[in-house]
């Protein structure tokens, strides 16, 4: 099943699978520059992150900065956070404070939340660059996280997994 055409709306606790795809993501970053999914994809691997201000997003969102920091030099993953919150000064604010590096982007209206069934956040989504959902967590699952290393690792043909 593919995800994210204009007319699928899909609401509640039946967020993408680790069996579907999804489309293109066209979100604004904290910059108001439009962001594409797609050519990331492209590069590698994409790790998405669909988090508020509460405390197991913060857990998730420092767990994913390992990632991002452990696997900068490899070149095959991104990470996106996808922020539910959209005044960008708050979610700046709440960054800055975690020290997150990676890029962050505006859920404006939610509109990306509704359209892949987010229910809650945090929810975290390992996406190869054909565009398959290879790992999923919804909520701060410091487990799952590993295994999206694990996997990853394995992708990207590395010795060891980053350990969070």
């Amino acid at each position: 099943m593919a995800f994210g055409g204009q007319s699928q709306q899909r609401w509640g606790d039946n967020s993408i699978n680790t069996t579907d795809y999804i489309r293109d993501f066209q979100l604004t970053d904290l910059a108001g520059r439009v962001c594409h999914s797609f050519p990331t994809r492209g590069r590698g691997w994409i790790l998405f992150a669909f988090f508020g201000l509460d405390g197991q997003s913060a857990q998730t969102l420092q767990a994913l900065q390992k990632l991002a920091d452990g696997y900068k030099e490899s070149g095959k993953l991104t990470v996106w956070g996808i922020s539910q919150e959209t005044d960008p000064a708050v979610v700046k604010s709440f960054a800055a404070e975690l020290g997150i590096t990676f890029p962050l982007m505006l859920d404006h209206q939610l509109y990306h939340s509704g359209l892949y069934g987010i229910p809650y956040a945090p929810a975290v989504f390992l996406v190869s660059s054909d565009g398959k959902v290879q790992r999923k967590a919804l909520g701060y699952k410091p487990t799952v996280l590993s295994d999206m290393s694990q996997r990853y690792a394995t992708f990207a043909e590395l010795p060891e997994p980053v350990e969070l």
